[in-house]
């Protein structure tokens, strides 16, 4: 169920520079840099991987299974949809699909030792703040990751 606060904050053509639609601009911008996203691309040109299975690979568990319902709840997705991703991470020897230990309705995903070691190179790249982060103090990043956590739709 969608809450009002999740909705976002219309923008009218009198309001583009209202303090919201900076922040939201700023953020864009830090997150879109080509500069902070450069680490995580060469991933993509190395591995040949398409960006979606490797998009699955940041939310899978390194060293345990996951059911596969639960893998496209993490990305947001159709059961579907994961069927597809898994099969690219399959052929590629990345991961493996079994049986639930004790239910055997329910396939889980665990990655292969190669699959595991391209998941942390691609999770330290996508996690590791970009370089303007040293602009800020420690207080200050203490500070801005409580201000985004109140933010986070998934908090209670």
């Amino acid at each position: 169920m969608t809450r009002a606060s999740d909705l976002p904050i219309p923008v009218t053509d009198d309001r583009p520079n209202s303090p919201a639609a900076e922040v939201w601009q700023r953020i864009r911008a830090i997150s879109h840099n080509p500069a902070a996203m450069a680490a995580f691309h060469q991933i993509v040109q190395e591995s040949g991987l398409p960006l979606a299975p490797l998009r699955a690979l940041l939310v899978l568990p390194l060293d345990e299974p996951i059911p596969m319902r639960q893998l496209a709840k993490r990305l947001g997705c159709d059961n579907s949809y994961v069927t597809s991703l898994v099969d690219t991470l399959e052929r590629r020897g990345l991961a493996v699909r079994r049986q639930h230990p004790t239910d055997r309705r329910v396939k889980v995903i665990l990655l292969t030792d190669e699959g595991r070691e391209l998941t942390k190179r691609a999770q330290l790249a996508d996690n590791t703040p970009p370089g303007s982060f040293s602009h800020l103090s420690p207080a200050e990043i203490t500070t801005l990751r409580d201000l985004l956590r109140k933010l986070d739709p998934t908090r209670a």
